[in-house]
């Protein structure tokens, strides 16, 4: 087939094509029930697509160039298992088209190694998903090509036939053909060659027209018969200059979980898997090149909301809020994990690393530091909840100590979400008292107290909740600028420990001062033992970083003091600004007139 190709409409059918599949996101997380019922591919494909309308550029005469972009671009926004394979479809596209060519014939040929690039990405590829869609597609080019037909008369039967497999994939694996329906990837690549099709094909000037595209799920069912996910987590990993090929990592990873996908080429690989610890997944990555973007999605928790959804008020805080993992996933608490810097390095907040892997990592003297979650981050877990629930709570690390509360309220703002739908409230507060807070709010959400009580109360139980932290070293205080260095190095030389609390913005503050930690310890508890005296406790919370036998020791001299609720290793964040070795003890004061 010797017919060019035009390259403005081209590029234009590429991003048009982008388009259709976000505005298909709701239909696509309705139907997302393979191989997780996690309700997420719709926005897996949204962000992958997102990344290529905002770093791709239009309107180009070099098709080469525009390919590259946007394989580059999704390589960073592919999320998910159908992200990621999309993502490596577009990758192979890019490295096998000619870079000077605007031939019909070279973009099918490329159309058609891209498929059997994003099968090998795979250990084993399954029929019946996107990569049925996308080989059908390709095929029925190639068949065209070969008829000499017109490439516009070629992409729309080669449509039809992208069709008949997308309604196939309702036949060829289990769960879906148990429940009626079409595989989600499958249908978000459908909508893609859609838009692509449709662009092309007009007539004259290019517009897109959102009523063209034709619904394929008309009725839902009222609930799906589908399994829990073998693994809790979804992470993936960012490898840049891998000392391994795709093949060698396959073999490395493929007995840590399930879903592995691998995309890339020798310059970086992302990689895909189901997981039940990805801070395992990230050590086993580490020797083998600079890991340089990490994310991680609670599959588990995300299941069980769609499935089993326990309020209709969504609670959700940050990592920093210390509480043990088996109240968190009780109470269906989703997590904003903190990104925790090393060096250059960011990591996840109690995801891919803790308190006791970060003491591993001091030895070689890195810079630490603390940041907020990411934008993406935010909005992943925004448009999740947007679909689940009628109220959506936030509770954030004091807003004196980290820009979470901020980020949080501007994405809100950004998304013109209402606030009668979601709130934040800056806890001012920290670690285990932050952490006490959020249980508590978590108890009266399934009461079912209404939204504007539940504000009210939150806010209100926020001023009777006290914490005090116990230093042992104060290194890491001075090296995050908690204390000024030359006023650090004299009370290092004097062998002060200090006492850190909170006042009432959520500043904090020094409660006091010993020459040990173990004399810290026992000011703190003359302070509890004198709010015992007045019966003024109502609860306490100990976390420790990295030193579980002394919070043990702590809570047989708290024994028969108060209810103890809980003793729990802190967020990487509050290690890195109080030091690994540091003690809290968070408690609730009871109310005045009890």
């Amino acid at each position: 087939m010797s017919e060019k190709l035009d390259s403005f409409r081209l590029t234009e059918s590429f991003l048009q094509g982008a388009k259709r599949v976000i505005e298909k996101k709701q239909e696509l997380n309705n139907i997302n029930i393979f191989p997780v019922a996690d309700g997420d591919t719709g926005s897996n494909l949204s962000s992958l697509m997102q990344a290529i309308l905002d770093n791709a550029q239009g309107n180009t005469t070099s098709i080469s160039n525009f390919l590259n972009e946007m394989a580059e671009a999704s390589l960073l926004g592919a999320r998910g298992n159908s992200g990621l394979i999309f993502a490596q479809y577009l990758s192979a596209l890019a490295e096998n088209y000619p870079k000077t060519s605007h031939k019909v014939q070279d973009l099918i040929n490329a159309l058609n190694h891209a498929v059997n690039k994003a099968y090998s990405s795979l250990i084993d590829p399954r029929e019946g998903t996107i990569l049925s869609v996308m080989r059908a597609w390709s095929n029925a080019l190639l068949s065209a090509s070969q008829e000499e037909e017109p490439f516009r008369e070629a992409l729309l039967s080669s449509k039809l036939s992208a069709k008949k497999a997308l309604t196939q994939t309702q036949f060829q694996i289990k769960v879906l053909k148990q429940n009626q329906l079409v595989d989600s990837g499958a249908m978000g690549f459908y909508y893609f060659v859609e838009g692509f099709t449709e662009t092309y094909c007009s007539e004259g000037k290019i517009t897109y027209k959102k009523e063209q595209s034709t619904e394929l799920v008309s009725s839902l069912p009222s609930h799906f018969e589908t399994v829990a996910p073998t693994y809790r987590y979804c992470s993936e990993f960012i490898l840049k200059n891998p000392l391994l090929s795709s093949k060698e990592l396959q073999n490395l990873l493929e007995d840590y979980g399930d879903s592995l996908v691998i995309i890339g080429n020798s310059a970086q690989l992302k990689i895909h898997l189901h997981v039940h610890s990805p801070e395992k997944i990230l050590q086993l990555l580490e020797p083998y090149g600079e890991v340089t973007y990490q994310k991680v999605d609670d599959m588990q928790l995300q299941y069980d909301i769609t499935k089993h959804r326990k309020a209709s008020i969504a609670l959700v805080t940050d990592s920093i809020a210390d509480l043990p993992s088996t109240f968190l996933n009780n109470h269906q608490i989703n997590v904003l994990p903190m990104n925790i810097m090393i060096n250059d390095q960011a990591f996840l907040d109690k995801l891919t690393i803790r308190a006791t892997s970060l003491e591993n990592k001091l030895v070689s003297q890195p810079k630490l530091s603390t940041a907020q979650p990411t934008i993406r981050t935010v909005d992943a877990l925004l448009s999740f909840l947007e679909e689940k629930y009628e109220h959506v709570l936030v509770v954030t690390v004091s807003s004196k100590l980290s820009g979470t509360n901020q980020l949080i309220n501007q994405r809100i703002k950004e998304k013109q979400l209402s606030p009668n739908w979601i709130r934040v409230i800056d806890s001012k507060l920290n670690s285990a008292a932050q952490g006490l807070l959020v249980q508590e709010a978590s108890k009266w959400i399934e009461t079912g107290m209404t939204f504007e009580s539940l504000i009210f109360n939150v806010e209100k139980l926020r001023e009777r909740i006290f914490i005090y932290v116990a230093v042992e070293d104060l290194s890491a205080m001075i090296s995050s600028g908690r204390i000024p260095a030359k006023l650090g190095k004299i009370a290092q030389k004097l062998s002060l420990h200090p006492i850190i609390t909170l006042d009432s913005s959520g500043n904090g503050r020094l409660g006091g001062l010993s020459f040990s930690q173990e004399g810290s310890m026992k000011k703190i508890k003359k302070k509890i033992d004198k709010l015992v005296a007045k019966n003024k406790v109502q609860n306490l919370a100990i976390t420790h970083a990295a030193v579980p036998n002394k919070a043990l020791q702590w809570r047989e001299e708290l024994l028969g003091t108060a209810q103890l609720d809980f003793i729990v290793e802190s967020s990487t964040a509050i290690a890195i600004s109080a030091g690994i070795g540091s003690i809290a003890i968070a408690g609730i004061q009871k109310e005045k007139n009890l």
